[in-house]
């Protein structure tokens, strides 16, 4: 079997299980439809008569691997879980990460079940959130900004400033420049990402990442400088930035923090809406 046949099967698996839960899988696709050794996803899987029963999938994001999997309804409580577990967390070993993340759906009543047999602590959580329309009119999203557009500027960023990007997400997300770095280094294989920089008065203040798929853009890594911010630099990116997708026919979603009130209250202001919660537990084991 080829590997984009693997795909297809691992796709109708999550279609299977998000219908049948209810729920919302966050399996990471650009990094698994990567080439191989261009810092895409690793993943294991099984299959019980005939049918790709379990999944799990390694997304490394410098130093951190985040974990995501899932077993076929009707074949859970087999053991298959764990046994893919024990695959992928030799291979992290390997791997000399320093920090596992295993991520699930607040709502998955069998990865709650699953969850509980390891060692973990709850790292944070992150709603999914998605544009609406008829939310965003209801708000006066558009009537509301406090800078023009053509003083707050985005443009695609140039291949030699994955540095200043890098310095961007290291302020942003508390995380070490080293870090930022070396993630940009594994995204670089992934041609689906679209690296924005977001300048006022001709000076970068700010920076998103856009990836689009299906007529569906996520915005991830969205932000502002933090001696910039309140100035409606980011209300101002984030609408333009919806403008151009609707242009294009696509749905506009994003991701923010629980324990990020303020982003949340622009997202919300702006027209997005909740659809999902997102559990991050930290491995101590």
């Amino acid at each position: 079997m080829t590997t984009q046949e693997t795909l297809r099967e691992i796709e109708e698996l999550q279609r299977r299980c998000e219908d049948y839960d209810g729920i919302s899988l966050k399996l990471n696709w650009n990094s698994l439809r990567s080439e191989p050794g261009s810092g895409g996803a690793v993943w294991f899987y099984t299959y019980e008569e005939g049918l790709l029963a379990g999944f799990i999938g390694l997304y490394s994001f410098g130093s951190e691997v985040e974990v995501c999997g899932m077993v076929r309804p009707g074949y859970r409580r087999r053991g298959i879980f764990t046994s893919l577990w024990e695959q992928a967390h030799k291979q992290i070993i390997r791997k000399k990460a320093k920090s596992i993340l295993l991520n699930a759906p607040a709502a998955s009543k069998s990865a709650a079940g699953f969850l509980k047999t390891l060692p973990l602590e709850l790292n944070h959580a992150e709603y999914q959130m998605k544009w609406d329309h008829k939310k965003a009119e209801e708000r006066s999203a558009f009537e509301n900004k406090i800078l023009p557009d053509d003083m707050v500027i985005l443009r695609p960023a140039r291949a030699d400033e994955k540095r200043l990007l890098a310095v961007l997400d290291s302020k942003g997300f508390n995380t070490s420049l080293e870090e930022a770095v070396e993630m940009y280094d594994e995204l670089d294989g992934e041609s689906s990402n679209e690296h924005i920089i977001i300048e006022l008065d001709g000076q970068p203040v700010g920076k998103m990442r856009l990836w689009t798929e299906h007529h569906e853009t996520w915005i991830y890594a969205f932000t502002v400088d933090e001696k910039m911010r309140g100035r409606g630099i980011g209300r101002s990116a984030l609408i333009q930035t919806i403008l151009r997708e609707r242009r294009s026919g696509n749905g506009i979603n994003l991701e923010v923090a629980l324990d990020n009130p303020n982003a949340l209250g622009l997202y919300e202001s702006c027209g997005f809406v909740i659809t999902n919660k997102q559990d991050y537990y930290r491995y101590i084991g």
